[in-house]
């Protein structure tokens, strides 16, 4: 692809890519032998970038969030008939069928079982004939930092390195925080705080009403509260929400229904394609969040981003309160970054 081609494309609109972002322009328009790992902090647009390479690119193609790559896979692997059963690269293949371009955004690793997926989902998917383009915030040897399990992903890490040219975007200004107050998707969303102990399910403000949700929806009967929803391969699971408007688009659910329950980043995943704009209550503190409820957090946050998805918010404290120096967990740069879009 040229250049100028792909910068074009970038620069309608009036936006003008700075000098990193300009390098980037020209790594992902080269010939690479397999395809690149390309990483850098928050807000450098890494995504955005890489997005308009991928609709500009005039090839078969696939873009998946990672994510949402294993959790097919692995459905594919364990939804098989009896008696015919289907392989990890069997299954990589099925799914990525006859592209040319493979483009896998937010390649985060935090989880030592998807790090042993990995394992035999890359190797996989970098023997098809097919250029491959991860995304990620972190380098390759950053990938897993827990020192308890980084060595279950050394050879993915290992992989990463010998068969992709690795590139950072150079550090620059975090673009993110300039977009906020847009009239749709994520940075259209609220933060507001409505204090301790409560979940601002009366709430009145601008980010917490939607005309359809109050009554009726436009295609069919209004919300259903003290709802749940399927989830899960073939919707075999039912997750309790607060309530559900599928003619609307709205979910609305507590921190505790959808970040301090075992809900998959799959689950997420399946429920942004029915809801487009979502209402979370009652966000504690993070002092009173365990580990594995900031880090479904995290991930729901990621989902809705990627999808460009409305979030409203409740919380105990104003978001600048919340996200004060030492109240949050190591390596919440990209978190933080995505929140900063919500107007509070």
């Amino acid at each position: 692809m040229p250049v100028a081609t792909l910068t074009a494309a970038l620069e309608a609109g009036g936006k003008q890519l700075d000098a990193g972002q300009r390098e980037t322009v020209r790594l992902l328009c080269s010939r690479h032998a397999h395809g690149v790992y390309l990483h850098g902090g928050v807000g450098r647009g890494k995504t955005w970038i890489s997005g308009r390479f991928f609709d500009a690119a005039e090839v078969p193609k696939i873009r998946m969030h990672m994510h949402a790559l294993l959790g097919q896979v692995t459905q594919s692997v364990t939804g098989a008939p009896a008696g015919r059963p289907v392989s990890v690269d069997g299954a990589v293949r099925r799914l990525l069928g006859d592209a040319r371009l493979v483009y896998i955004d937010e390649f985060h690793v935090h989880d030592v079982g998807d790090a042993h997926l990995l394992r035999r989902v890359l190797p996989a998917l970098l023997d098809l004939e097919a250029g491959v383009l991860l995304t990620s915030n972190y380098p390759p040897a950053d990938l897993l930092p827990d020192p308890l399990f980084h060595h279950h992903l050394e050879p993915v890490i290992g992989l990463i390195q010998e068969r992709l040219t690795v590139r950072q975007v150079p550090d620059g200004v975090d673009y993110r925080p300039l977009t906020r107050g847009a009239d749709r998707g994520f940075a259209a969303g609220t933060w507001t705080a409505v204090g301790a102990g409560q979940d601002g399910t009366g709430l009145t403000g601008a980010g917490l009403t939607g005309g359809a949700t109050n009554g009726p929806g436009a295609n069919g009967p209004g919300p259903v509260t003290g709802a749940s929803v399927p989830v899960g391969a073939g919707g075999t699971r039912r997750l309790r929400v607060t309530a559900a408007d599928p003619a609307a688009g709205v979910l609305t659910a507590t921190f505790a229904q959808l970040c301090e329950h075992p809900v998959s980043v799959h689950d997420y995943l399946g429920l942004a394609r029915q809801y487009e704009h979502w209402r979370l209550l009652g966000v504690p503190a993070p002092e009173d969040i365990d580990d594995q409820s900031f880090q479904r957090f995290a991930f729901l946050v990621d989902v809705l981003v990627d999808a460009d998805l409305r979030l409203d918010v409740t919380a105990a404290l104003p978001l600048d309160d919340w996200a004060g120096p030492g109240r949050l967990p190591r390596d919440a740069d990209r978190f933080l970054s995505r929140l900063s879009l919500l107007r509070d």
